[in-house]
Parts: C-alpha cells; structure tokens; sequence
C-alpha cells in the first residue's frame, strides 16, 4: 500500500516520450516586474502593513543609528548590562548620546558623573 493517497499501485509510470509532451505542454512564463520601492511601501501601507526598510515603525519615526565603532581596549574589566526601557527613553538616550558624540557606556558614565 503506498503513502500516497492519490497514487494508484496499478497504474504504469508515465513513459519518457509522455513526460517530454508533457513538459514541452507547460506554458512558460515570463518574470513579474520589480516595483519601486515607494510603489510597494505605498501599496503595502494601504493594506495595513509596515515596511520592512523604514526605521519608524518600532522606534516612533526616530532614525535608527548605525553600529558604534570600538574606541580602543578598555581599562577595566567590563560587564553586561542589558535593561527593558520604554521606546522613547531609548530613543531620548541614543539621541543624547549622539548629541555629545559619546559611546553609550561613555554617555551612562557622563549622565552618573551629572548627578
């Protein structure tokens, strides 16, 4: 008994000359056409979806900033910190950061010397 619930055990496989019409028979079809980008964020906001390219759709309309570059070994041991905050605290504390050109170790040291 096969697995296959449409296959029929009787049934003779298809001869080579059969599976070339058959195949010659398919119709070819020719590659749909790329829309712009802007045609597809427009027709996919009208439908209700979020574009994949546009920062704003998790961080409220703010740019999301590129990864920061290593300024050298650090002095001392370093740890983890990994913290849940509200989206518009961390958009406030990367535009912070990014305003007096700091890296976000740097910024946290900044704002704790501040107090």
């Amino acid at each position: 008994m096969s697995n296959f619930l449409d296959l029929d055990e009787s049934a003779e496989p298809a001869s080579s000359s059969n599976l070339k019409e058959l195949l010659a028979s398919v119709p070819v079809s020719a590659p749909r056409p790329h829309l712009h980008p802007e045609v597809s964020d427009k027709l996919a906001s009208q439908r209700g979806f979020a574009s994949r390219e546009r920062a704003d759709r998790f961080f409220g309309g703010a740019e999301v900033l590129g990864r920061r570059s290593a300024r050298g070994v650090p002095a001392e041991e370093t740890k983890q910190l990994s913290i849940r905050m509200p989206i518009s605290l961390y958009v406030e504390f990367l535009a912070y950061a990014d305003s007096v050109k700091l890296t976000y170790s740097e910024a946290i040291r900044a704002l704790l010397d501040s107090r």
